[in-house]
């Protein structure tokens, strides 16, 4: 045997109150195309009246004539979305807390950022100090290399031996000098480079700090919501489920 047709019902709109109709050919309209989650941002976003999806419901409302399973349809859609009913309020508190925890991922990739680039200056600082520090004790062994050569010139030589013994010491030291002077020349050229990279790293280090700054402000604009998220996210997802089940049947009404 085959099953029953299912009953489709439609509107007689000269059984309803003219209101009525108006209000749900406008609401049918404005839901058109939209998922739940749109639709509740409508709500909660729109910025007068005239946004709202219920700007045309009667006050008080008159669904007389209107078959029990729409009227069962209408009331669900109402509950989930008009301004100020629990289930938007719980769609609000859950979109605030996707957006800051967003917001929040966002500030600590910018924090991450941040940290890299003053770990770069960090490192250019370290090897900077410590090839001056090379420098330095490069140049005071130069120093003091040049002052055994001063010592050895002005020591008088008065004989044969003293003399051979000054040359002996000229031709240890003077090599070592000149290897000296080039250490010295090489460390100062390695600094000469390594300085100029601290112009940039430095606006690098300036341009992040300003991004996790306004990424961090971002994160505290959005206030923290209490109450239990899971408890939100199952009104959500049951909502989503009803909305669509709902319009569903105001739409095949309203056809």
């Amino acid at each position: 045997m085959a099953a029953p047709a299912s009953v489709v019902i439609r509107l007689d709109a000269a059984a309803v109150d003219p209101a009525t109709v108006a209000y749900l050919r406008d609401l049918v309209e404005r839901l058109e195309g939209k998922c739940y989650h749109q639709a509740s941002d409508v709500q909660i976003f729109a910025a007068d009246d005239g946004a709202d999806l219920f700007r045309l419901r009667p006050e008080p409302t008159l669904l007389a004539g209107v078959p029990e399973v729409v009227v069962s349809a209408i009331n669900t859609l109402e509950e989930l979305l008009r301004k100020g009913s629990l289930s938007l309020a719980a769609y609000g508190r859950h979109v605030t807390r996707v957006r800051r925890l967003e917001l929040q991922e966002a500030a600590d990739a910018a924090m991450d950022e941040l940290m890299s680039a003053n770990d770069v200056i960090t490192d250019l600082h370290i090897a900077f100090r410590a090839k001056r520090a090379q420098l330095a004790a490069a140049q005071q062994a130069k120093g003091q290399i040049a002052a055994q050569i001063f010592a050895v010139v002005g020591a008088p030589a008065t004989t044969r031996d003293s003399l051979a013994r000054g040359a002996a010491a000229l031709t240890s030291l003077l090599p070592r000098l000149g290897a000296a002077h080039e250490r010295e020349a090489e460390l100062e050229m390695a600094l000469g480079r390594m300085a100029p990279s601290f112009a940039p790293l430095n606006w690098n280090l300036e341009v992040a700090t300003q991004r996790f700054e306004a990424a961090d402000a971002a994160v505290h604009a959005v206030p923290a919501v209490a109450g239990s998220w899971r408890d939100d996210v199952q009104v959500v997802r049951d909502g989503g489920d009803r909305f669509e089940e709902s319009v569903s049947v105001l739409r095949e009404y309203m056809a």
